[in-house]
């Protein structure tokens, strides 16, 4: 069963945004993401890309002079978008990674980010929230954390471990596991978030342990992909 994995406040904050079952297919493939807009009754050429290599770049596109300067490059090597012009939407790609979704309270921004481990410890989440306090210092900020590798799965060794905050691992049976979801809260809370205004998933949305809903390169070693996006609505 095909499903979107959103959240209520997203829409009353003024755009459309998710993370998609893997009954969508594969979103690395651009037919299939074609047809994923098409369903969804989204533009697909208002629908921005970039190239994820794990850094803490974050693409900015709140005025046409940020929009007008990203379609002149042909190529964007970055982790996370900052959306502040209606009816401009954008993309990224997650199987294990964390989909990280941030927007303020008024909607006149919103954010969307790949956070790997690499990008997690390089603080992406919080220069995200950071850059979002700098455009609008009142703002009350609200985040969502979609479906990633959590806790239970994801095992590693000492010299990821060791760039991570002791409380953050888990320690069993001789492994070592990290918490991503919360050292993203840490960091939400660091930029001063109200920890009960980041959204979790109520149920299972592990990755690697839900085969049924999520592609999980941990578990199959394969490179497919979920969708998360966001889409600013003109209102």
């Amino acid at each position: 069963m095909k499903r979107i994995y959103d959240d209520e406040r997203m829409l009353a904050a003024g755009f459309i945004g998710g993370t998609l079952s893997k009954d969508f297919g594969n979103a690395r493939d651009a037919e299939t993401t074609k047809k994923i807009f098409k369903e969804l009754h989204l533009p697909a050429d208002k629908i921005l890309g970039l190239k994820q290599e794990h850094t803490d770049t974050i693409i900015s596109i709140t005025t046409e002079e940020e929009l007008a300067a990203y379609k002149e490059q042909k190529e964007h090597i970055a982790d996370a978008w900052l959306i502040g012009l209606n009816n401009i939407g954008a993309m990224i790609l997650t199987a294990d990674c964390v989909p990280l979704f941030l927007w303020d309270e008024e909607g006149k921004y919103v954010g969307l980010a790949h956070c790997g481990w690499r990008g997690i410890v390089k603080k992406l989440p919080q220069k995200l929230a950071h850059l979002m306090k700098e455009k609008n210092k009142e703002a009350k900020l609200f985040a969502y954390i979609r479906p990633h590798i959590e806790k239970c799965c994801f095992e590693v060794k000492e010299d990821v471990a060791s760039q991570f905050s002791q409380q953050c691992l888990i320690k069993k049976d001789g492994k070592i596991f990290v918490d991503l979801t919360k050292e993203i809260v840490l960091q939400l809370m660091a930029e001063g978030v109200d920890p009960l205004k980041i959204k979790r998933g109520c149920h299972c949305t592990c990755t690697c342990c839900n085969e049924q809903d999520f592609f999980s390169f941990r578990r199959t070693k394969q490179k497919d992909s979920l969708m998360s996006f966001i889409y600013k609505i003109d209102r």
